[in-house]
């Protein structure tokens, strides 16, 4: 049994109380920002809060409302408590205040709908352990409470805001925990590597931190202008018996009527005019102020080689959309003929021909997920890695080839997730399909090579060292690196 006891910090806005435990003192729900609840919501995100007297911060779980996620077959299910007030981060210093330590941030993903910094599938104390950096995860705001976009009536791209803010305050007081505020790399998967891309093509963000880890960032997913975004809101109201013209009542609508919307909205949405569409009803738009046009495009002329990174991707991103998905499941040759003649035209039999010899058994499902994985993660994500060594970046890609036992997963989205934090017995105990099964000392051998590549760059900028498989920065050649049973660099053609 592992030992633990109280510890007591002093920051600048109070004094906070933790739980050291295995040598990893965790702080949980240390606000960054006043309550974006009440009054606070739909505003953007106020000044850090002080407190008097002893702030608690043993208490975890807590994220921001949600309906539960459209992923839970692959990530397993855990504990959470909903609460509109979540403008908070999750700290685990292995550390002396004094010490001056890496700092790693994570920003979860979750389609802008689901997700928390405090689960536990995101528990950084191992990762904080095994590197001895400081690891912070930020929760912020999502769903229609963190990226509604109705100009005029609140400030668009809320839930960006919040993890700007959050950085901030981490700059701020990280200091306090044992963190250098210098050498702060930021790493998010999937939703948080967008929001990481809209900050690298921001200018007014230089500075928040200094390295960047993209993990499945889904670059490819266009963005609308806040004006053509979806009107999901109002249909919130139409089926909670308002008056859709009238969007005053979200300002006090209690969180559980915005998930009970929510839940009665979803059968009423219209299918996806391109089969396998899994974009999210709500994401950042462009606002011309925080994104002022879309930030692959800004990155690709050079907008983020102010910042090392390392992007990458799991070899079957949408392994994890097509579990159980009927659409796939029954996808027939002629629509999938259909799709390629909608896209290629006059090439599409030979494009058909070359991505039916990549993949074994060809199965139109099977064929049509690799094709949105392409155009959603794949493709713009090596553009980016290009991009990124073109403008005189260090520019890194790895591909997470493991696959799971599971059926038809493959080396799904979500599935490098567990190889960073280490904590296993979490994900298989809540019922993660993506690792269910597999030999444990694997996984641990397989999760201290990728865990030590990118806490290595975090904490040099480059993911090479001592006991480390040579990793070549992204170049002309397209070299990234290859996880699997066997990690290797291999060119791209």
């Amino acid at each position: 049994m592992l030992m633990t006891n109280d510890i007591i910090l002093e920051t600048p806005f109070g004094k906070v109380r933790g739980i050291k435990r295995d040598g990893v003192a965790a702080f949980h729900r240390v606000p960054y920002a006043t309550p974006a609840s009440g009054e606070g919501r739909y505003q953007l995100p106020g000044g850090p809060l002080r407190w008097s007297g002893m702030l608690d911060a043993t208490q975890r779980n807590h994220v921001a409302p949600q309906l539960p996620s459209r992923l839970d077959a692959v990530m397993g299910v855990y504990p959470m408590v909903l609460d509109e007030d979540c403008l908070h981060l999750d700290i685990w210093s292995p550390v002396a205040p004094d010490a001056s330590a890496p700092v790693l941030v994570f920003v979860h993903g979750g389609a802008f709908m689901t997700g928390g910094g405090s689960l536990a599938c995101y528990d950084g104390a191992l990762l904080a352990k095994n590197s001895c950096c400081v690891v912070v995860n930020i929760t912020y705001r999502l769903g229609p409470l963190g990226f509604l976009s109705q100009p005029g009536f609140a400030p668009t791209n809320l839930g960006i805001y919040d993890q700007i803010a959050a950085l901030k305050w981490i700059g701020e007081v990280i200091g306090a925990f044992g963190g250098n505020p210098k050498e702060i790399t930021i790493s998010g998967q999937s939703a948080g590597s967008y929001s990481i891309a809209v900050m690298l093509a921001n200018p007014a963000c230089k500075g928040l931190f200094k390295r960047a880890i993209l993990m499945s960032a889904p670059l490819g997913l266009k963005l609308r202008k806040a004006e053509d975004a979806p009107p999901v809101a109002r249909g919130m109201l139409q089926v909670l018996d308002f008056d859709p013209a009238d969007l005053a009542p979200l300002r006090t609508l209690a969180p559980e009527r915005f998930l009970e919307a929510l839940k009665l909205l979803q059968p009423k949405m219209p299918a996806p005019a391109v089969p396998g569409d899994v974009a999210p009803p709500f994401m950042p738009v462009i606002d011309g102020d925080l994104i002022k046009c879309d930030p692959i495009d800004a990155i690709l002329d050079g907008a983020g080689a102010w910042c090392d990174t390392i992007i990458g991707i799991t070899r079957e991103e949408y392994g994890s959309f097509t579990l159980g998905n009927p659409m796939f499941a029954n996808f027939t040759e002629e629509q999938l003929k259909a799709e390629f003649v909608r896209i290629f035209g006059d090439g599409a039999e030979t494009a058909l021909a070359k991505a039916k010899s990549r993949r074994a058994p060809a199965h139109p499902g099977a064929i049509l997920a690799d094709l949105r994985a392409d155009e959603a993660f794949n493709d713009q994500s090596a553009e980016f890695a290009a991009a990124q060594a073109r403008h005189g970046a260090y520019s890194y890609m790895y591909q997470f080839d493991w696959q799971s036992l599971r059926a038809g997963l493959g080396a799904c989205h979500c599935l490098d997730l567990p190889f960073l934090f280490g904590n296993f017995e979490t994900w298989v105990g809540a019922g993660a399909a993506s690792v269910a099964g597999a030999d444990l000392a694997e996984l641990q051998d397989l999760s201290g090579i990728f865990q030590n590549a990118l806490m290595t760059f975090a904490r040099t900028g480059s993911p090479e060292g001592e006991g480390l498989p040579a990793w070549p920065r992204y170049g002309e050649n397209g070299t990234r690196l290859h996880f699997d049973r066997r990690v290797q660099a291999y060119a791209s053609i």
